[in-house]
């Protein structure tokens, strides 16, 4: 995927009318006929080099800041135990949570709700009251292998634990509520609109639609195999504003779109290594625009799409600098809670959104970017300038796919075997044998 392409396709859109909350006005030198005190308080100030990290890369405007990574409880509040208190009960006043192997992961209000599918529960990162709080560990009703979460308008919570093989809801105090499911159920990803939640079912290679009030499965939308409506392995899902459902296919390398009712209604991505391709695509989420954000844990990024399948750019890549992930799994959206990340923003850079994005190896498990645009009176070289050496995460190297071999992430040259379904410690619970069991994964070129 080209830069200078990436760029024109953003402006486009832009003149177009079509994201002009996406970024707003590109920045542009201030008018004339201000008072000296007025120039300098837009007067773009240095900002220390490598502290930064953007994407698009530069000649482009940075559309997307790396802003913060979350490992442990500290990262959320940060230990502040009195010299006294050390002396007394050692160094370790306070218990670290840590965030063990995180999978999906969604955004809302200042609290970022993390999947810990090896911690077995489901984290807060309250960020407003600084505290970290685990959900679904004690109980008949505790969490076994949580993967994807999904926040509804009303404050419920709606978790899937492939391993129970049931949609665990808790309420808007975080108190557990009911269970949706069905026997043999395998849910592996949960989007909420309205009154109705969506969830893909591994099992039985469908979407399966449930009634929120009544708990009720409702009906199925499409089913095995290759064609348009059809899935191989349905890893994500999200909903646009209109209520369209979107599923990403792990192993047909693709998103499908679907109306509200369930009808097949367009596709776009396929296996490759360039923009707008897929090699591993995993979850995926949809901000209030309508732009598709899909990750994908062979190119080690997320990419972003429009409301009409155009590529628009890429951000992330495997690496040690800020902003690099580590087998990513999952994304969130949210126009809400910049505050909290204010300090972290560049003084050039305009946020409009924040995305997080979970990595499963590393220390850096939940990364958070903004989506925006320059600021009036800064240049796109004045921030390339304070930024860190980045990546732009497209295509398939060698040192990548033997990293992802190493760890059981793709497959071993003559494996006949999936590693999302049958790792030694999987991701994903593999369904029952037969026939609606999918091939072995594609090794990607």
């Amino acid at each position: 995927m080209k830069n200078h392409a990436t760029s024109r396709t953003l402006l486009t859109l832009l003149s177009a009318g079509l994201l002009a909350t996406l970024v707003g006005a590109p920045g542009c030198s201030a008018p004339g006929g201000m008072t000296d005190k007025e120039k300098a308080a837009i007067t773009p100030t240095a900002a220390p080099a490598g502290k930064y990290a953007f994407w698009p890369l530069f000649p482009d405007e940075p559309r997307i800041q790396f802003l913060k990574a979350f490992g442990t409880s500290d990262d959320v509040n940060p230990s502040d135990a009195s010299t006294l208190e050390k002396v007394v009960f050692g160094k370790q006043v306070e218990d670290t949570a840590g965030i063990n192997k995180p999978y999906g992961v969604a955004i809302r209000q200042g609290k970022i709700y993390v999947c810990d599918i090896r911690g077995t529960s489901l984290v807060v990162l309250d960020l407003k009251k600084k505290q970290t709080r685990l959900i679904g560990t004690s109980g008949s009703n505790r969490l076994t292998h949580p993967v994807a979460v999904a926040l509804a308008d009303d404050g419920m919570i709606y978790v899937a634990d492939n391993e129970r093989g049931v949609v665990m809801v808790f309420d808007a105090n975080e108190r557990y509520h009911s269970t949706m499911g069905f026997e043999k159920f395998k849910p592996v990803a949960v989007a909420v609109h309205g009154n109705t939640l969506y969830a893909c079912d591994m099992a039985g290679q469908n979407v399966a639609v449930f009634d929120r009030r009544t708990g009720q499965k409702t009906r199925t939308i499409g089913s095995v195999g290759d064609g348009d409506g059809q899935f191989r392995v349905p890893l994500g899902l999200s909903v646009d504003p209109a209520g369209n459902v979107y599923v990403a296919d792990m192993m047909a390398c693709r998103v499908q779109k679907f109306t509200p009712d369930g009808a097949y209604a367009g596709v776009y991505g396929k296996l490759g290594d360039h923009g707008g391709s897929f090699a591993r695509p995993k979850h995926m989420a949809i901000d209030s625009t309508g732009i598709h954000y899909v990750v994908d844990a062979a190119f080690q990024n997320v990419q972003l799409f429009d409301p009409q399948y155009k590529v628009l750019m890429a951000f992330g890549a495997a690496g040690s600098f800020p902003g690099a992930m580590n087998l990513p799994a999952g994304v969130g959206v949210t126009d809400d809670s910049l505050e909290y990340f204010k300090d972290q923003l560049h003084p050039g850079f305009e946020a409009k959104r924040l995305v997080v994005v979970t990595n499963q190896f590393g220390p850096n498990k939940v990364s958070v970017y903004a989506l925006g645009s320059l600021k009036k009176g800064w240049t796109a070289q004045q921030l390339a300038s304070a930024s860190a050496g980045v990546k732009s995460g497209m295509g398939m190297s060698e040192d990548r796919a033997a990293l992802q071999k190493a760890v059981g992430e793709l497959p071993a040259e003559g494996d006949q075997t999936n590693p999302d379904l049958n790792p030694p410690e999987p991701d994903i619970i593999a369904p029952a044998s037969g026939p609606n069991t999918p091939p072995p994964a594609s090794k990607p070129k």
